[in-house]
């Protein structure tokens, strides 16, 4: 081999050296990050944790993450097992980004209290616990995205527009087809009995097809509240809701 390649492999060899044992401090303090502010970083940029991240006023507490070289490789962007463990938010799982800036989960379990997801919109408050299940998700940028999962709300209530309560469980099954994705709701020893579909075509069409309707003689009123949305009750004094509209790429 000649000088000039043993040169340039030993030239290689050193900075894949440098960069996996770089402490995660340091490639904080030079790196831009904008809005995220960091605390209490430790390990390694390729294997360590932080304390402390706070981004745009929400705060998470203990995360660590883990790349893994040969699934970067072959994907060819970052691929890191990372875990989130906070009073708010668990997160367990493998995220991903490649040169297209496609972001991706796999194999994900998520957790967060009803108020921590209520601080991300204003349409409702919700309490109890939302989990799920991530499959596999890939947001590309412009096009719908791609998403097999089971998200549970587990005791769950609505404070707010209206009050739904006593707490029960809600899921919603979202699973890919050649159209776009398809979403089942359903209700479990709930207030509320839901059950229908919701469908979102690949061109951001969607289209919902759900019955409401009250689990006992006691959750009437609840109906009565929904009535004003809808315009009027089935006769078996169900709601349905069959909408149709187009929806704008958030990614």
């Amino acid at each position: 081999m000649k000088l000039r390649n043993l040169i340039l492999l030993g030239m290689i060899s050193f900075s894949a050296t440098a960069l996996w044992k770089m402490p995660a401090s340091f490639a904080y303090q030079y790196a831009p990050h904008g809005n995220l502010q960091a605390q209490g970083l430790s390990g390694t940029l390729w294997n360590g944790e932080a304390k402390q991240v706070t981004l745009k006023k929400i705060t998470l507490n203990n995360i660590s993450w883990r790349i893994d070289p040969l699934k970067s490789l072959t994907s060819f962007g970052l691929k890191s097992q990372i875990e989130v463990q906070d009073p708010n938010l668990s997160v367990n799982g493998l995220a991903g980004i490649n040169f297209s800036q496609t972001i991706s989960l796999e194999s994900t379990q998520i957790e967060a209290t009803g108020a921590f997801i209520s601080k991300f919109q204003k349409l409702a408050k919700l309490k109890g616990d939302i989990k799920a299940n991530i499959i596999q998700l890939e947001l590309i940028k412009g096009q719908l995205p791609l998403l097999d999962a089971i998200i549970e709300w587990k005791q769950g209530e609505l404070t707010a527009p209206i009050r739904i309560r006593p707490a029960g469980d809600y899921s919603i099954i979202v699973t890919p087809n050649d159209k776009g994705l398809n979403a089942k709701i359903s209700s479990h020893q709930a207030p509320l009995i839901l059950s229908g579909d919701a469908n979102i075509t690949t061109d951001w069409k969607y289209k919902t097809n759900i019955k409401i309707k009250a689990a006992s003689a006691a959750n009437k009123g609840i109906m009565n509240m929904l009535k004003m949305v809808v315009g009027k009750l089935e006769r078996d004094g169900s709601a349905i809701i069959k909408q149709q509209g187009q929806l704008n790429a958030f990614y």
